[in-house]
């Protein structure tokens, strides 16, 4: 593309990025603030933005794919919402938080909480605590990268802690892996969690009205405004290139010369996408495994829980945690609904990945009622079911070794995903500080 300003004749470079997710997305937007000498184009399979952070639309009612929440700590990401002039719409409520051990509910949505649960002996609880306290001092992660969550919480706050309040969780989150989850990982989450706590040690958490999906649409109409273009339903389906370089990009809409491109889905995505002269990147990049998410997604006519968020440690149950959004969104931001995400992390063949929503439903009824003996399948007026397959890294003792770099081989490459951001867990603010390393770095190989 030729620009002409003045006597002056400059070709717009193009940059290329893979996936309309936040990663993706908060690239184009910083690149795009940074300079007007290049031309942006985003690839994304799917016909709206957002990937995980996404929303569908069901009984007129606007909901995120997956369950999301805003840390006070996410900075990033309301310095995002700001600048697209949606910081109006920014909301903080208190969010209950409760869990389910021994068949039992338990609020834990304040340290008093803790010092109530009578699972533990009372020195247990101390210690429980006491675990909280003890991450906020800790400054050197990378030690804590090569012990194990179970080691650390055992060493810290002993093994009644572990055994009770701690094992079931990770159990129910990684399956056999959850003996090797290092510890930085859980390190991260106390923080992040921590920080979200007002000064009577509630948790207040942040949603945007409406959903993401209206700070992706901001994103997406400033590009168009400035030239640039997003490809909805149009998909990347290979890298051409040598070892040092990527010449062009393969898409179902046809193929394009390259001079830059941000791969912004995820890691097994794009390891298939590298040509064969990138081996060595693909074998690395294949090295991370990944959990997959099923969620079952309920519209109610009436509550669930008493919790915003409930863990689930019951060990026969299919799934680790119980969202209702209607606990914490205010009752007009979810136009009445009663709206439940039920949770489950998969390995990738799981059959689960393949059912519908009232197969799944069926399936998960039994637990449900023992859990919520309240509960009858008549309360449910919409049952929906949202899968995706590369949701949760598992992040294992030395993860750190294994996360790749942003700038690649290839000089003209860079890769940007939420398996990048250890020890942080997946958070959309991440991605967004992801979004804006990442277009500084293309801003410098740009010159």
């Amino acid at each position: 593309m030729i620009l002409q300003c003045g006597h002056l004749t400059t070709t717009k470079r193009r940059v290329d990025i893979i996936g309309a997710g936040i990663s993706g997305l908060a690239s184009a937007w910083f690149l795009a603030r940074r300079r007007s000498d290049v031309e942006i184009h985003v690839w994304e399979p799917s016909p709206e933005p957002g990937g995980l952070a996404g929303c569908f639309h069901v009984d007129g009612l606007t909901l995120e794919n997956f369950y999301h929440h805003i840390y006070r700590r996410d900075v990033a990401l309301q310095k995002l919402i700001d600048a697209a002039g949606l910081a109006g719409d920014l909301v903080w409520r208190p969010a209950s938080t409760g869990a389910y051990y021994f068949k039992r509910p338990y609020r834990f949505s304040s340290p008093i909480d803790l010092l109530r649960f009578d699972q533990l002996p009372l020195i247990d609880r101390f210690r429980a605590g006491w675990m909280v306290l003890h991450a906020r001092f800790i400054r050197d992660w990378q030690s804590l990268d090569d012990e194990s969550a179970p080691s650390y919480i055992r060493r810290v706050a002993g093994e009644n802690v572990y055994r009770v309040m701690w094992e079931p969780l990770l159990r129910g989150k990684f399956g056999s892996a959850a003996d090797s989850v290092s510890a930085a990982w859980l390190w991260r989450k106390l923080v992040d969690r921590g920080a979200s706590r007002d000064s009577r040690g509630n948790e207040l958490l942040g949603y945007l009205r409406g959903g993401l999906i209206r700070l992706f649409d901001v994103l997406v109409a400033h590009l168009a405004a400035n030239g640039h273009v997003v490809h909805f339903g149009t998909r990347v389906t290979a890298l051409e290139g040598s070892s040092t370089r990527v010449d062009r990009i393969d898409t179902t809409d046809g193929a394009h010369d390259a001079d830059v491109v941000i791969a912004a889905a995820q890691l097994p995505d794009i390891a298939r996408l590298l040509p064969e002269s990138l081996a060595p990147l693909r074998e690395r990049l294949e090295r991370i495994e990944f959990l997959a998410n099923v969620c079952l997604v309920m519209l109610l006519r009436k509550s669930l829980s008493d919790f915003y968020w409930t863990n689930v440690t019951d060990p026969s149950a299919p799934f680790v945690g119980v969202i209702e959004q209607s606990h914490w969104a205010a009752p007009e931001d979810l136009a009445g609904h009663h709206v439940v995400y039920v949770s489950a992390y998969v390995p990738q063949d799981d059959p689960r990945l393949q059912m519908t929503a009232d197969e799944l439903f069926e399936t998960y009824l039994p637990h449900i009622q023992r859990l919520f003996p309240q509960f009858d399948r008549s309360n449910v007026t919409r049952l929906l079911i949202r899968t995706a397959r590369y949701t949760q890294p598992i992040v294992r003792t030395g993860y750190r070794h294994l996360v790749p770099d942003i700038a690649t081989p290839a000089e003209n490459l860079f890769i940007c995903t939420m398996a990048q951001i250890y020890p942080h867990d997946r958070q959309v603010s991440n991605g967004v500080e992801m979004g804006e390393k990442t277009a500084a770095l293309v801003d410098r190989y740009l010159g």
